[in-house]
């Protein structure tokens, strides 16, 4: 069988010193990528510097391209365009990866119903501390009435002895495609762009591809967004609003129609306390108090989630494999 060839693809934005970390274990793994496509974005030279500064002594083909408008969906959509290569692997810049890393990936695009394999992160604090150990079940679902399920980090050491498994969706830290298996990322999507990753999975298994979870691969990451932590402080335009537009866009654009009843209920009425349905709602306001804030967010959410439905109906009907 001839060899797959491979393109790592990593935007970046404003983390050099993580962006250099993450270059330098891609350079030690026994099975090298064909190439790595670095995207930095907006105003970030410094980010561009340190990837210039490495291309002299990269072991691999190191490409560096820019992107005028920050933004992980864009970034990754230009270097998707570069990209020559039969496998996509994404990883993020604050992510070291292990050696056997891409070789364990490339090892699963032997059977040819595989379309798409993803692996787990150690999460570990600016200190290095690691994170709390987490044995939390389903792993990388999407349920019949919409409810997605990720628990894709932060395993307990003994995980690691299991069997690979099916899932429907996968991380961006983590995470290869076959190329044939999708199209694009979707661009669609609002900022902070959750949810791609289902996205793009969801085309792999529209395609009639597997998606895998790996729990043996498993990077190390060091994350400093602060879009998805609990609570409610910060940008709840982008941590929570954006983040059902794009769930109810996604759920449009791929379910079948006996599901799209039932899925609609769950996210109007049900939902999370990230993700807020009515009752969810309530909840929040017990956590968080605030009844009138967190009703304004319920009212917002709705109307939000109302234009990412009809607008994911639309994308459905531009896809012929539906």
């Amino acid at each position: 069988m001839q060899s797959l060839s491979s393109s790592v693809l990593i935007p970046s934005f404003r983390r050099p010193d993580y962006l250099r970390r993450c270059l330098l274990s891609l350079a030690t793994q026994t099975q090298l990528p064909d190439e790595v496509i670095v995207v930095w974005q907006a105003d970030d030279t410094p980010t561009r510097d340190v990837v210039q500064l490495l291309l002299p002594s990269s072991p691999y083909v190191l490409r560096l391209l820019h992107c005028a408008e920050a933004g992980i969906v864009n970034a990754e959509n230009a270097a998707l365009d570069a990209a020559t290569s039969d496998i996509i692997l994404l990883c993020d810049d604050d992510v070291i990866v292990p050696e056997t890393w891409l070789a364990r990936h490339l090892s699963f695009y032997a059977d040819p119903s595989v379309g798409a394999v993803g692996g787990s992160a150690n999460n570990h604090h600016s200190d290095a501390a690691p994170f709390p150990k987490r044995s939390v079940k389903p792993i990388g679902r999407l349920t019949w009435y919409g409810k997605s399920h990720g628990n894709m980090y932060d395993h307990i050491e003994a995980w690691t002895n299991l069997e690979p498994i099916e899932c429907d969706h996968l991380v961006g830290y983590n995470m290869s495609l076959r190329r044939c298996a999708f199209d694009r990322f979707e661009s669609a999507l609002r900022p902070y762009w959750q949810k791609f990753e289902l996205d793009a999975c969801l085309q792999v298994k529209a395609r009639g591809y597997r998606v895998l979870f790996d729990f043996a691969n498993v990077v190390d990451h060091y994350p400093t967004n602060t879009v998805y932590t609990s609570g409610r402080g910060g940008n709840l335009q982008v941590k929570i609003v954006n983040g059902c537009y794009n769930e109810c866009f996604i759920l449009a654009k791929f379910s079948p129609a006996n599901l799209r009843f039932w899925r609609l209920v769950y996210l109007f009425l049900f939902g999370s306390v990230n993700s807020p349905g009515l009752l969810a709602s309530l909840r929040a306001i017990q956590l968080y108090g605030k009844p009138y804030r967190e009703l304004k967010i319920l009212h917002t959410v709705w109307t939000e989630r109302i234009a990412g439905w009809k607008d994911g109906l639309q994308a459905r009907e531009l896809r012929s494999e539906f």
